[in-house]
């Protein structure tokens, strides 16, 4: 009788496997970005051997909040209002030192609701990490415009392929120059 060995999954060193990082199924967007961000947090948690019951995955509002559900379901979670996710992951690591704080933030929530929220989160030097998820899609409420605007309406106006953004927009862009997250 020959028995076949069972092949145990591969566990980091706290004695977890990659399955107890995941999270819920994603309904995000094939191809946005948002997912293979997730997945190298999975990575990251895993090869560090954090313990997920010491995170707390901190979001705003959009489309780049939506990605921590995506990631160690067992794991603290609190979603905010627009661009308020800097003060509550303050008032978190005040309140548990020990937490890992995890924020998921997107450009719009980031750069333009939530600049003084950042800032000021910047400013007290807060012991986390903070993911700004930028995918250039910053869903205008009322005709507002992404904080980078200016830069991709000068660009569009030298591309044909970028025209969408001419007609969405008016073509003078953001009236205030642009903030950059990526320098």
């Amino acid at each position: 009788m020959v028995t076949t060995p069972t092949t145990q999954p591969k566990t980091n060193r706290i004695g977890l496997s990659v399955v107890d990082y995941k999270g819920g199924k994603t309904t995000l967007c094939a191809g946005c970005g948002h997912n293979a961000i997730s997945e190298r947090i999975i990575e990251a948690m895993y090869d560090m051997g954090v313990q997920p019951e010491r995170v707390a995955k901190l979001s705003g509002i959009g489309c780049s909040s939506k990605s921590p559900a995506y990631f160690m379901n067992r794991s603290h979670s609190f979603n905010s209002v627009h661009g308020r996710m800097p003060s509550i992951a303050t008032g978190a690591m005040l309140a548990n030192r020990n937490l890992v704080a995890l924020g998921v933030s997107g450009d719009g929530d980031t750069a333009s609701i939530g600049i003084g929220q950042f800032v000021h989160l910047m400013r007290r030097n807060l012991p986390m990490i903070y993911i700004i998820e930028d995918n250039g899609v910053y869903g205008p409420i009322f005709r507002d415009r992404r904080p980078g605007l200016e830069t991709e309406i000068r660009r569009a106006q030298r591309s044909s392929s970028h025209r969408h953004l001419r007609a969405r927009h008016r073509t003078r862009g953001n009236f205030r120059r642009p903030f950059f997250l990526r320098r």
